[in-house]
C-alpha cells in the first residue's frame, strides 16, 4: 500500500452525485480527456466550481453503489470491483469492494475520522493508521476527506490546474493536474464529470505516475434519510475476525529536507 487514503478520496468523490442524477444519461467511457477546442473562459469555471463547493456543502450522509475499473497499460489488464460506500458529516467513511471474476478478493476500508483502518486480504490483516490531526478545529489539508467536503473552489484552483473540458446537457467535464510533487506522485492527470442536475460528481477517471489508468463510476446513491447511514456503520473492530490480526501501521513519512511532503492518499492494491 503507498500511503493509505485515495481508495477512500477516489470512492468519494464519485460517490457524491445526488440520487435525482438522470438514471438514463449516458456517462462518457473512460479515456483520457481529448484535446478540446479554444476552452470555455475562466469565469464559466469559476462560477461551476463555486456551485460545486456549495453543494458539497450540503453533503451529510450518503450511501453509494459503485464500480472501480483498473486498466494496466502494460499488460492489457482490466480488473473490476464493485461494492458500496457510506459517509456521514464531518470525517466517517467506509468502503467495501469485491473483485468481480474472485470475491474472495475483496478491499475494505473504515474512517472513524481518528484511524483508518485497512483490511489486506492478502495478509489477513486489519492495519491501523493514524489520520492527521485538525488544526484549530479544522479538517488537516492531509486529511483526503479535506478535498471532498471542506476544499474550497478557490484553494482548488491553487492547488490543481483545473481546465473545463466540455459541457453537455447532463454532465460537465473537468481536467485535473496536479501542481505539487506530492500530488503529482498520486496522479498524472484526471477527470472529473459533474451532473449538470446538481454540479456533483458523477464519474471520476484518473491516471496514475506509471500510466495505468483508474474509473469510478457509480449507478446508485442516496442521500439523507433514504441514505439509511447510522453512526453505528462506523464502528472500529473490536476483535479482527477468526484467522485475522490487528495491527498497527507504521506512522506516515515526516516531509523530506527538500521541502516535498509524502504522497497523502492510500490507493488498495489492484
Amino acid at each position: 500500500m503507498r500511503s493509505s487514503r485515495l481508495a477512500l478520496a477516489g470512492l468519494l468523490l464519485g460517490s457524491t452525485v445526488f440520487a435525482q442524477a438522470p438514471p438514463t444519461a449516458p456517462v462518457a467511457p473512460a479515456q483520457p480527456v481529448p484535446p478540446a477546442a479554444p476552452a470555455p473562459n475562466a469565469a464559466r469555471l469559476d462560477a461551476l466550481l463555486q456551485k460545486w463547493e456549495q453543494e458539497m456543502k450540503k453533503v451529510d450522509v450518503l450511501a453509494a453503489e459503485m464500480n472501480r475499473t483498473a486498466l494496466d497499460k502494460v499488460r492489457g489488464d482490466v480488473t473490476t470491483f464493485s461494492g458500496h460506500a457510506k459517509y456521514m458529516k464531518p470525517n466517517l467513511a467506509a468502503l467495501e469492494m469485491v473483485r468481480k471474476d474472485n470475491p474472495q478478493v475483496f478491499e475494505k476500508y473504515l474512517c472513524t475520522g481518528t484511524y483508518l483502518y485497512e483490511y489486506a486480504v492478502t495478509t489477513k490483516q486489519i492495519r491501523v493508521h493514524d489520520l492527521p490531526k485538525p488544526v484549530n478545529g479544522n479538517v488537516s489539508d492531509d486529511n483526503f476527506l479535506s478535498f471532498l467536503f471542506g476544499m474550497k473552489a478557490e484553494q482548488a484552483k491553487q492547488r490543481y490546474d483545473l481546465r473545463l473540458v466540455k459541457e453537455d446537457q447532463w454532465y460537465i467535464y473537468i481536467e485535473v493536474l496536479p501542481r505539487t510533487a506530492a500530488d503529482k506522485a498520486d496522479f498524472q492527470k484526471a477527470r472529473l464529470i459533474l451532473n449538470v442536475s446538481n454540479f456533483l460528481p458523477r464519474q471520476v477517471w484518473f491516471q496514475q505516475p506509471n500510466g495505468n489508468e483508474i474509473t469510478w463510476d457509480i449507478p446508485k446513491l442516496a442521500v439523507g434519510p433514504d441514505a439509511k447511514v447510522q453512526r453505528t456503520d462506523f464502528t472500529p473492530p473490536n476483535q479482527p475476525p477468526q484467522g485475522w490480526t490487528l495491527v498497527r501501521a507504521p506512522k506516515a513519512e515526516a516531509p523530506r529536507n527538500d521541502g516535498q511532503q509524502p504522497p497523502r492518499v492510500v490507493r488498495p492494491q489492484q
